[in-house]
């Protein structure tokens, strides 16, 4: 699903400080939900346990992406290739940042979750975030061209049916200085909030982010292991 391809580009397209903003609404949800102890879903390259480790929270990481996991473990980190409903490990809580939920077909939607819940201890907390309609719609949607060094990635999403087919093209000189072509597309697909509902994980809090620009263009849900 473009999941190697997107680690290879993901460094070139610019979101850094969106990032980080986001980052900080974690780390502080969970301080304030007292959680020492997580599962990252999706980790990617682990930028976000990196810097929960600086604020005394453990984590461990799980990702599709075997370049993404690869990357994580050069900063050291306790990262594997696993999908989730393939951790037995219980956790006091759990993250999936970025999008993630977003990258689960509406058909596995609950599965996750359930393999989600039953990653953590009863009366620990599970937060997400997911993109609103308008952030699929006028945030999400559109063509991107960067070029830096002898690198190129050209980015082009389209929004239809609440799916989000994004291609990506990236051209990049091998040693010999010849340039390779690459190109994948990435999906993802909108969920409504009331669709994201199981039994046994309730959703405790809501909050709605304008990330990019200034209407809210993600949710983030908390959810409690009840």
């Amino acid at each position: 699903m473009g999941l190697e391809l997107y680690a290879k580009v993901e460094s070139l397209l610019g979101f850094d400080n969106e990032r980080k903003r986001l980052y900080e609404i974690y780390l502080n949800k969970l301080k304030l939900l007292g959680l020492s102890d997580i599962l990252d879903i999706g980790c990617g390259s682990g930028a976000f346990m990196e810097l929960a480790a600086k604020e005394g929270i453990e984590s461990d990481g799980i990702d599709l992406s075997t370049e993404m996991v690869k990357m994580a473990k050069s900063r050291g980190l306790s990262c594997e290739v696993r999908d989730i409903c393939g951790v037995e490990k219980k956790y006091e809580g759990a993250v999936a940042l970025f999008d993630v939920l977003n990258y689960v077909p509406p058909k596995d939607v609950k599965r996750f979750l359930r393999c989600v819940r039953n990653t953590i201890e009863p009366g620990g907390f599970f937060l997400c975030d997911i993109n609103t309609l308008y952030g699929f719609e006028e945030v999400a949607q559109g063509a991107l061209w960067i070029e830096k060094g002898d690198e190129f990635v050209a980015v082009e999403a389209e929004f239809d049916k609440k799916r989000l087919d994004t291609k990506i093209v990236y051209f990049h000189k091998d040693p010999k200085g010849c340039y390779i072509k690459e190109n994948d597309t990435i999906t993802q697909y909108y969920h409504d909030i009331n669709e994201l509902k199981i039994e046994g994980f309730e959703i405790v809090d809501l909050d709605f982010v304008a990330l990019f620009s200034q209407e809210p263009d993600k949710a983030l849900i908390t959810y409690k292991r009840v």
